[in-house]
């Protein structure tokens, strides 16, 4: 501020000082310049003057020879301070009398010589020539030169300069009193409000400037005085609004600190919560596929059986319940997976006609079950070996059909698989990437616009009401968004309410250019030109779509094809007599027989095929005549070409074998007694020899005794795990470096996969496992028995007799039968079966228990006594479940086996499993007395 103040005193300074200045020097200049001329001007006049007069008086003396006066009147001259040298010169120019120094030399002396005065000037002298006429000749009798000096006159100049700057200095002083007596008057009351303006700022609002009527500034300084007030007031507001928000804001920062300490507690729990249920859905994966696994297959096996009506139909129930249950755990694992980032892809290469048409396979009962038309188109511009991940593939297709056929109650279910971008075919021998397009349409209900927009969204689902027809999860569209976008592609709907539905989605892949093995369901590609080439085919078949599609297969195997829709039309449009080499039928609108007994009349050398729906959907074909052969809708390419070639006779190609045509050795390797019945049966029932084991340990003693062509594996096991036996076998047991060993795995995880693989497993199944992937797994990895085997049994070592010492209550059961037969849902055999198969395992069960607490070994107790919680949940053993139950919560709970709590909790559970076992004892003795 002061810096500030000081620049305008210096400026209001400057404004009042400068006129004066300008106008002093402007005048001392003018006065200068006139005295300068004036004294030049009185010198030249006196010059002048004076020489004519000297010259008059000189011309009486010369011409009376007078010249001792003459000499004497010029050095009279030289008195004038003015004249600095006189010198008389005759007509010639000859000197005749000097006063004073030498003339000035000016080089212009011949030239004043005239007849009439003449004179010279220059900045120092005046020379002046007068003529001398004779009074009597009038004649020139000579010349009277003069020089005048200008050191007087410029001794003047000088003190006029002197005396102007005297007076313009004097006039300079007064203007600068003047201006500092204004500039004080006008800065005075500026420094006081700076004054006053400074201490305002640091905080002194209750200053005022000094009322002072006199001042120039008296109107400013009250108006500030004004302001002031009015800013002393609002500043009182101020502060104490202030100090209020002050004490607001403390509240919400020490409200906000506690929500902060709560938000980071919240996002601890959140993270334990996320880990404990990625754990609790592994573990749940691992729980429910273990049963699953028996209930589908013993549920396979029954099906395979002679049951009555009531029994399949029952049974049936039961297998299909099990596979929608196992449906829905593989959408929520999916989705949990997708939820934390871990949804990766496995691309590898695969045929995509085969997906397709597996899918498509697949899903046909449901389709035919409502009597709707499923059919599929690929178009021939469309690379079908790929770079993909398929299982994925498979899931997407096989959601979005099953939501056509679940919304759709009459019509047709229609899947094309085309390119979504312009090609020509030299771009697919490249690497680069191709995008293809497949689209799944309905005529079902459709959906209206504001359904389209969260039917991607996960558990959203169009009609959420109670009232709904169908059911779900509302988890299969969002899998598949998330699926599709990993693929590199885009899911989206074409829909309206009651026009049906089109969901359509992209995806990127790459051609599979690599040279070896094809994959599996095209050996026969090089015979699908020749297959029907140049053949007549009569196609009959009533629905529109299907026609279609059968006819972009049958043109793709080369055949001349006639298409219709009935066998009237058929037989109408063959003009030219034609002969048939082949006719597909659907005898839906027609007495089978009837249709196909007046074909053969007319085409007796044709093939007569009969597209059927019989075996999909559980009924029976009628009776067909003999030679006639049926093919199973949807039509298939893969299916076709091995129709025609068993009819050609032609076997090259090749086809999985639904048998098992060799005798193998086999060794299951799995802890859980259910899995180990069912893998029992299966390939007991295919004529098998059969080893089994129940832990890794007893698996590499089994290896080391036995030869084996093919090692079934689970990967979870006690005293050694599924991975440590198989890279113990490998490395320890020569014979059985190169024995395929399939991993059996309830957690059917892509990520697993690579793991499994990388530990030495040769391929892997997953939980639940069907009689036909035991088949086709043993088909592609087992080889024949190159010596013969010794069957010798193998017993595992004996287990050590304990001895344990009761402190609990004796008054309770410890074997509850009501209850466990309440758990198995009323079957009393059945909750036996259980409690013998769970009270089989407790030796080995005390055995683990004790070796582990002797080795101070947390994870191998937990997980022995996690187990064993499992097993008891379901046997009626309330106190044993108890007991494993607050065992385990608190083995979690402490980390460790050396807490008090942990030790009391253990040592009664090995009294409980004593008394369990007393139990059996007194249960077999009173047995045998009655």
């Amino acid at each position: 501020m002061k810096q500030h103040l000081t620049a305008f005193r210096q400026r209001i300074l400057l404004l009042a000082f400068l006129p004066g200045i300008v106008v002093s020097l402007l005048m001392g200049g003018v006065y200068l310049v006139k005295r300068y001329q004036e004294l030049d001007n009185q010198l030249m006049a006196k010059a002048l003057t004076q020489s004519e007069q000297q010259a008059a008086v000189t011309s009486l003396l010369l011409d009376n020879t007078r010249h001792e006066e003459l000499q004497a009147l010029i050095s009279m001259l030289l008195d004038d301070r003015d004249i600095r040298a006189v010198s008389l010169v005759d007509e010639q120019g000859r000197e005749i009398l000097h006063a004073g120094p030498k003339l000035t030399a000016t080089g212009n002396l011949a030239s004043l010589l005239e007849p009439v005065q003449s004179w010279f000037r220059n900045d120092q002298v005046i020379q002046v020539a007068d003529p001398i006429i004779s009074p009597d000749t009038t004649k020139i009798t000579g010349w009277l030169i003069t020089d005048y000096a200008y050191a007087e006159t410029h001794l003047t100049q000088f003190r006029s300069l002197a005396f102007s700057i005297i007076v313009v200095s004097m006039g300079l002083l007064v203007a600068l009193i003047i201006s500092l007596k204004l500039g004080h008057g006008v800065t005075r009351p500026l420094d006081r409000m700076a004054r006053v303006i400074d201490r305002i700022k640091d905080g002194f609002f209750d200053t005022r400037l000094p009322d002072n009527p006199g001042s120039l500034m008296y109107e400013l300084e009250s108006s500030i005085n004004v302001m002031l007030n009015g800013l002393q007031s609002k500043h009182q507001k101020m502060t104490s609004h202030i100090a209020q928000y002050n004490d607001e804001l403390q509240e919400t920062l020490e409200t906000i600190e506690i929500q902060n300490v709560e938000l980071d507690l919240a996002r601890k729990e959140a993270l334990e919560a996320s880990r404990s249920k990625s754990e609790f859905l592994a573990n749940m994966s691992h729980e429910i596929r273990t049963p699953l696994n028996g209930i589908i297959g013993f549920s396979n096996l029954m099906l395979s059986s002679r049951l009555t009506p009531q029994q399949y139909d029952y049974v049936s129930t039961i297998e299909k319940s099990s596979q929608g249950l196992l449906t829905m755990l593989n959408d929520i694992l999916d989705f949990s997976r997708m939820e934390a980032g871990k949804l990766v892809l496995d691309p590898q290469p695969v045929y995509l006609r085969e997906i397709v048409e597996d899918v498509m396979t697949f899903m046909a009962p449901a389709a035919y079950g409502k009597s709707l038309e499923i059919v599929h188109f690929i178009y021939d511009d469309v690379p079908e070996h790929i770079i993909i991940d398929g299982l994925r593939l498979k899931q997407i297709l096989t959601n979005l059909i099953s939501n056509a056929i679940k919304f759709t109650s009459y019509g047709s279910v229609a899947v094309r698989v085309m390119l979504d971008q312009e090609g020509k075919p030299d771009q697919q021998e490249s690497n680069e990437p191709l995008t293809l397009r497949v689209s799944v349409a309905d005529t079902g209900i459709g959906l209206t616009r504001e359904q389209h927009h969260k039917l991607f969204q996960a558990f959203a689902q169009a009609d959420s009401s109670r009232t709904r027809k169908a059911e779900g999860t509302g988890l299969g569209l969002s899998i598949c968004k998330n699926l599709v976008e990993q693929m590199g592609g885009e899911i989206g709907i074409e829909s309206d309410l009651g026009q049906g539905a089109t969901f359509w989605f992209t995806f990127k892949t790459t051609l599979n250019n690599q040279n070896g093995e094809p994959a599996d369901g095209c050996e026969q590609e090089d015979l699908v030109p020749t297959l029907l080439h140049g053949q007549n085919v009569l196609l009959i078949e009533p629905h529109e779509l299907t026609r279609l599609s059968i006819f972009h297969l049958l043109d793709k195997l080369g055949a001349n094809i006639t298409a219709a829709a009935s066998i009237q039309q058929g037989m109408s449009a063959n003009k030219t007599n034609v002969s048939y080499d082949y006719i597909f039928i659907n005898p839906d609108n027609i007495a089978p027989v009837q249709g196909i007994t007046q074909l053969t009349a007319s085409y007796s050398n044709a093939n007569i095929i009969v597209l059927s729906s019989s075996g999909i959907t559980g009924t029976m074909d009628p009776a067909l005549p003999d030679g006639t052969d049926t093919l199973l809708k949807p039509v298939g390419l893969n299916r076709l070409k091995a129709l025609l070639t068993r009819i050609n006779g032609n076997q090259e190609g090749k086809k999985i074998q639904q048998q098992i045509n060799k005798s193998l050795s086999i060794l299951v390797v799995d802890d859980n007694p259910v899995n180990l019945k069912l893998l029992k049966t299966i390939l007991g029932n295919l004529g098998q020899d059969l080893q089994t084991a129940e832990n890794g340990f007893d698996a590499i003693e089994l290896c080391r005794q036995f030869t084996f062509d093919i090692i079934f594996m689970d990967v979870h096991m006690p005293v050694i795990d599924g991975l440590e036996a198989t890279r113990r076998v490998r490395s320890e047991i020569p014979n059985h470096q190169r024995t395929p060993i399939i991993a059996v795995t309830a957690h059917a995880l892509p990520e697993e996969k690579k793991v499994l693989l990388q530990s030495g497993f040769d391929d892997y199944l997953s939980k639940p496992v069907s009689e036909k992937h035991v088949i086709s797994m043993i088909n592609q990895w087992a080889k024949m028995p190159t010596e013969t085997i010794e069957h010798r049994e193998y017993f595992p070592p004996s287990k050590p007799d304990i001895s344990l010492h009761p402190a609990i209550d004796q008054s309770e059961n410890p074997v509850n039968i009501n209850l466990a037969t309440q758990l198995a849902a009323g079957n009393r055999v059945l909750a036996q079966e259980m409690l013998v198969m769970m009270k089989e395992g407790l030796d080995d069960d005390l055995v683990t228990l004790r070796a582990g607490w002797a080795a101070n070994n947390y994870s191998a107790v937990l997980e022995r006594v996690h187990r064993l919680h499992g097993a008891c949940r379901y046997c009626g053993v309330p106190e044993l479940e108890r007991i494993c139950n607050r065992l385990e919560t608190r083995l979690k709970k402490y980390n460790t086996l050396a807490h008090n709590q942990v030790t009391e909790d253990f040592q009664l559970l090995l009294q409980s499993i004593a008394r369990l076992n007393q139990w059996e004892m007194e249960s077999l003795e009173t047995a045998e007395e009655a």
